[in-house]
């Protein structure tokens, strides 16, 4: 088989190739505009900005994962956020919509659901793949990533291609950058205890148990499908923290506590039923678990 993996020298990215390529019958061309640091025989990495490249090589499936992620540059670079998550969708589509591709798979967002939450009044709900999709403040530049990620899930519903959407909640582990839990730990690592958004709840899944979900979903024979790839086991953001400084020896009371950044929803759990269908039994790692091996390969 042949896949495309575009972001390939991003969090997920990176780890979606290096699984791939563990069947040497899968052959991985890998689009970055960052160098992607990996060898392999099945393996041609492009180190381009998709925008700027001519033509894409002929595939049997992609995998865009390319995006202008980490929260901070909603904030400070909210354009390029949306101008590189919808350019490089249209760029990909209109080159691969006249191809035979056996799926079209594309990365959406949790933070899709963030609108909905707001409107039920931040109530512990799960989110499942059909409801409403809902766009609060758009003053507010937080959402120049949701309502691009969610544009470009538009572009590939409406481009007539075979599509899957798979939408990540809270994936970590080793790479990650610009996300809560390595942030934190670089940040008590430094000796600074402050934790942002202590009243927040969030569903976490380790890399790994993620990029196992993802190969078996691109492996369903139903077409046109979106899937929420996460764990439905909900954690405080603040017992998060707490475990992080256990783990490091450090007391928990000399954690700093500040809120949020506005825009920044109270819970975030998926529904994973539709998941389950497809992997079975979930037996994700805990998040103790993960954690922990995260600092052991750091």
């Amino acid at each position: 088989m042949k896949y495309l993996v575009t972001g390939s020298a991003g969090f997920i990215g990176y780890h979606l190739v290096k699984s791939l390529l563990n069947d040497d019958k899968n052959f991985v061309f890998a689009i970055d505009k960052k160098k992607l640091n990996l060898k392999h025989k099945n393996l041609k990495t492009i180190t381009k900005n998709i925008n700027n490249i001519k033509k894409f090589p002929d595939v049997d499936i992609v995998f865009h994962l390319a995006a202008f992620n980490g929260t901070k540059y909603f904030y400070s670079k909210p354009l390029n956020v949306i101008d590189q998550n919808i350019l490089s969708t249209l760029k990909l589509v209109q080159h691969y919509k006249n191809k035979r591709l056996i799926k079209f798979i594309i990365a959406g967002s949790s933070e899709a659901y963030a609108g909905a939450q707001i409107i039920k009044k931040n109530k512990g709900i799960l989110h499942n793949e059909e409801e409403p999709i809902i766009f609060q403040d758009i003053k507010n530049p937080r959402w120049s990533y949701s309502t691009s990620k969610f544009m470009s899930e538009i572009i590939t519903i409406n481009s007539g291609m075979p599509y899957l959407i798979l939408r990540y909640f809270n994936v970590y582990g080793p790479r990650q950058k610009d996300h809560f839990i390595p942030e934190f730990i670089n940040r008590i690592k430094r000796g600074k205890y402050e934790l942002y958004g202590f009243k927040n709840k969030r569903s976490f899944i380790y890399i790994d148990d993620a990029i196992k979900a993802t190969i078996k979903a691109s492996n369903i024979k139903k077409k046109n499908e979106i899937i929420n790839i996460g764990s439905d086991i909900e954690s405080k953001i603040i017992d998060v923290a707490r475990l992080i400084m256990k783990i490091f020896k450090i007391n928990p009371k000399k954690l700093k506590l500040f809120p949020a950044p506005k825009g920044s929803v109270l819970n975030r759990r998926p529904d994973i039923n539709k998941l389950r269908m497809i992997v079975g039994k979930t037996n994700f790692l805990s998040l103790e678990e993960g954690i922990r091996l995260l600092l052991k390969k750091k």
